[in-house]
């Protein structure tokens, strides 16, 4: 009987040890915390998803968040409120808060990799008990190169750290990883996005063709690489009569506008169109994905990037452009050479091509472009 109860014992063990081997990670670092913690099956599930878990570990309260899909997607100790999480979105809190997992339970033996924190008041030790004592939070992006953290408890400091704007260091991964995840998690990915019209007409400025708009957005780098959006009057028949209504424009006798509306306009609905993804990887391997066109603006949109484009020939019926989708809370860019023929972006389904170099820093990428303000001339193709 005893030899029995044991072996049950035994296989319910072996069970939960493969149901959190089964556990799909966001990142390796994530998985490595996982096993340091011995975080079974158990710890890491969520009544429903998307959901965060506080659980206890080691007398520590630590934060375990996964996704829509299940994957575990954070873990740390909670240095935030929700409330600002969900307010103000930057991709510091998981940095900061797996950071100061990491040293407490020693997940990564490099200590190395906490270098670039500067405490102007505080430690990491003073910092694990924070929301004991601070009761205000505020987070400075200085020149776009650092972020300066500060806690305080009645408008004062308890707590001040500054960390540079690098990609790789807010994610604890590094550009090969990412860019491997990025692919994957984007072939799974499904846009539940509501579709939000906007309204431009009280922005829109007219152009030298009568019937098109233009409604003025932010430029990048250069002014030939903007967030522009074109309108156009659309003539519809009712049962009163004729009505004209501004729109999005997309008409094959204005390619290049059409182009840029729905290269950057996620609400803009153009039934079945796609763009085929090939990735130009670090690594210099390539890997090639072909999505709905919406699917992958609101992917990119998702992690925090905005999208501009730069248009720069159409040759014989071949557009050519780039877009830049821009995180500049992360400090990286994904840049797209796109191309496709009038034909193929007015056809009943849409299809526009894109070479993607993925996580190249946004202090790269000036070099990217030609010196001359007045073209967009993309150096990598």
């Amino acid at each position: 009987m005893m030899k029995k109860k044991t072996l049950v014992l035994a296989a319910l063990a072996l069970t939960v040890s493969l149901v959190a081997e089964a556990q799909q990670f966001q990142s390796t670092h994530l998985e490595n915390a996982a096993k340091k913690l011995r975080l079974d099956s158990v710890a890491l599930a969520t009544e429903t998803l998307p959901s965060t878990k506080i659980i206890t570990q080691g007398g520590r309260k630590i934060a375990v968040r996964k996704d829509a899909s299940g994957v575990v997607e954070h873990i740390g100790v909670p240095l935030f409120v929700e409330e600002m999480r969900l307010l103000k979105p930057s991709p510091i809190y998981d940095y900061l808060e797996y950071t100061v997992l990491d040293r407490l339970f020693k997940v990564n033996a490099n200590t190395l990799t906490h270098q670039d924190l500067r405490f102007e008041k505080g430690d990491l030790s003073s910092l694990a008990n924070v929301l004991e004592k601070a009761d205000g939070c505020n987070i400075e992006n200085v020149g776009e190169k650092y972020y300066r953290v500060k806690w305080t408890s009645s408008n004062t400091p308890v707590i001040v750290v500054s960390f540079p704007i690098d990609y790789e260091l807010l994610a604890n991964s590094n550009r090969k990883e990412m860019e491997l995840n990025f692919i994957r998690d984007l072939k799974h990915y499904t846009d539940t996005m509501p579709i939000v019209p906007k309204d431009y007409s009280t922005k829109m400025v007219p152009t030298s063709n009568p019937d098109v708009f233009v409604v003025p957005g932010n430029s990048y780098i250069i002014d030939a690489i903007n967030s522009n959006r074109y309108l156009t009057f659309s003539t519809q028949k009712t049962k009163k009569g004729k009505t004209r209504s501004l729109q999005l424009l997309f008409d094959r006798h204005q390619p290049q506008e059409s182009l840029a509306n729905i290269l950057l306009e996620h609400d803009m609905v153009v039934d079945g169109a796609r763009v085929a993804l090939e990735f130009v990887l670090g690594n210099y391997k390539r890997d090639t994905v072909t999505v709905a066109l919406r699917d992958w603006t609101s992917f990119c949109l998702k992690q925090g990037c905005k999208p501009y484009f730069g248009f720069e020939e159409n040759d014989k019926g071949t557009l050519t452009g780039t877009v830049v989708m821009s995180n500049k809370q992360s400090g990286y860019d994904h840049i797209m050479a796109v191309k496709t023929s009038e034909d193929e972006l007015f056809a009943e389904h849409p299809l526009i091509h894109a070479k993607v170099y993925l996580f190249t820093p946004s202090t790269n990428v000036r070099n990217l472009f030609g010196t001359d303000a007045g073209t967009n001339k993309l150096r990598i193709r």
